[in-house]
C-alpha cells in the first residue's frame, strides 16, 4: 500500500467550504484504479491542512499525481484551490504498517 501525503494552508476562514470541496474532490478521486481511502485533517488553531490518500500500488498513485491536460490533478486542483492560501506540497510514502 502506498500513501500521498499533502500539506497546505487553509485560505482564513474557509475551513467549512475545504471540507465541502475535498468531498467533492474524492468523489472523482474514488473513480480512479487502485484508489482505497482519504483522510483530511486541519489543526484548528493554525488552519494547516493535511489530506491522506491511500492507493494500492506506487504505480496507481503516480499515475494520479502527474500534472496535465486531461489528468485527474487538472479535474481536482480547481475545485479546492480557491480554499488553499498556497498550492499543497506533496509526498509520497510505502506504508509500512497500518492497524485498524
Amino acid at each position: 500500500m502506498f500513501a500521498r501525503i499533502n500539506r497546505f494552508e487553509v485560505a482564513d476562514g474557509k475551513s467549512e467550504e475545504l471540507q465541502a470541496a475535498y468531498k467533492k474532490t474524492i468523489d472523482i478521486v474514488k473513480q480512479e484504479r487502485g484508489f482505497q481511502e482519504a483522510i483530511l485533517m486541519i489543526e484548528p488553531e493554525t488552519s494547516q491542512a493535511v489530506s491522506v490518500t491511500f492507493w494500492d500500488t506506487k504505480q496507481n498513485m503516480e499515475r494520479t499525481g502527474r500534472p496535465g491536460a486531461g489528468t485527474l490533478l487538472e479535474k481536482i486542483l480547481p475545485i479546492v484551490r480557491p480554499f488553499q492560501k498556497a498550492p499543497p506540497i506533496h509526498k509520497h510514502y510505502e506504508v509500512k504498517l497500518r492497524v485498524k
